[in-house]
């Protein structure tokens, strides 16, 4: 009797260690389907929602753009240091063709009337930047993404000069609108080129994509 005992206690005491294990194993796997769930919900609203994916992704890719301009030694040091004269020289050589008397030092035109600092701010590099995110983030086939990233950089790069030449001149020939045009029309009008460029961008992909679609009978 003693020895039937026995084997019935050690066999109770693995029955209850064994429905432990399976307990705690259970909950690790409601806890794993559980953070699964959670992924899979986001995913799942992502690819059901398109726009709500091209918003991350826009967001994620200008949020790095961002992190890269302000936290890397190189954009400051190296690239602003080499792009702003470029800059200047592109616009100082055209205001010269113009017949403007001026002369460009660095990042700065100058003449005797008025002078204009290219500065970060009015490099144009944001808008582009802006342009670049958006056309990365929508879906389209990489191949349709590269010309119009380097269509779309070109045009807002000469309309930068555009708006140096423009704002040299307004401070020579009516300095009293230079605020205005500075602060206010030119910010904007660099933002609404930028979304009007990558729409552009965007009708053009989507026609050839579909396009290039087979056409079932």
């Amino acid at each position: 009797m003693s020895g039937k005992k026995k084997k019935k206690r050690q066999q109770s005491k693995w029955s209850s260690v064994s429905g432990s294990r399976r307990t705690n194993s259970n909950e690790r796997m409601a806890s794993k389907q559980g953070e699964k769930s959670i992924g899979q919900i986001v995913t799942g609203l992502l690819h059901r929602h398109p726009v709500l994916l091209f918003l991350f992704l826009f967001g994620v890719l200008l949020g790095l753009f961002y992190a890269f301009a302000v936290f890397t030694p190189f954009y400051k040091r190296d690239f602003l240091f080499s792009y702003l004269p470029f800059n200047a020289k592109v616009s100082g050589a055209i205001l010269s063709f113009l017949g403007q008397d001026i002369t460009v030092a660095g990042s700065s035109i100058s003449s005797s009337d008025f002078s204009v600092n290219v500065a970060p701010e009015c490099s144009g590099i944001e808008p582009i930047a802006l342009f670049v995110c958006a056309v990365l983030a929508f879906p389209a086939p990489f191949l349709r993404k590269i010309p119009g990233i380097i269509a779309g950089t070109l045009l807002l790069a000469i309309l930068n000069f555009v708006r140096v030449i423009n704002l040299f001149l307004i401070g020579v020939y009516l300095p009293k609108a230079l605020d205005i045009m500075h602060i206010e029309v030119w910010q904007g009008l660099f933002i609404v080129f930028a979304v009007l460029f990558w729409i552009v961008w965007l009708r053009w992909a989507t026609q050839s994509q579909i396009s290039t679609q087979p056409v079932s009978s």
